[in-house]
């Protein structure tokens, strides 16, 4: 009985990250498909510390004008151990939701890779947790 329990620790991270994984892919497509797009222009770099690598993560911050003429300011919500193109003063297309012009990603910086890791560690989880089940079943 006690190997079943310790089973479901891989099964429910599996599920976390698989879910947290589509969740942001669908959240992306949404924004790519139903929101607006605009030009703008990387302003500055937020950084802070990862405590776990001990490394310098940076978040680009971006300024646009919506559609119907407001100036935005955001910081992406995603983060990277490294700068890349997305230097100040770099031209980036955005994506926004219009309602809420702070929720945002940047063309070809938000998704992809991150989407990725997410499925890839939550399958990997959910099928060691289900090979403990099927080995302990049988």
């Amino acid at each position: 009985m006690g190997g079943l329990i310790g089973a479901g620790v891989p099964l429910l991270l599996g599920t976390v990250f698989m879910a947290v994984g589509l969740i942001i892919r669908r959240r992306t497509r949404r924004l790519r498909q139903e929101g607006a797009k605009a030009r703008g222009t990387v302003v500055r770099l937020m950084t802070r510390r990862d405590m776990d690598t001990n490394s310098t993560m940076y978040s680009p911050v971006v300024q646009w004008v919506t559609g119907d003429g407001r100036t935005v300011e955001t910081a992406s919500p995603i983060a990277s151990s490294t700068v890349g193109d997305l230097r100040p003063g770099a031209a980036v297309t955005v994506f926004y939701d219009p309602d809420n012009p702070k929720r945002m990603l940047i063309d070809g910086y938000h998704g992809g890779a991150l989407v990725v890791v997410f499925c890839a560690v939550g399958a990997v989880a959910l099928v060691a947790g289900l090979l403990v089940v099927w080995f302990l079943v049988t």
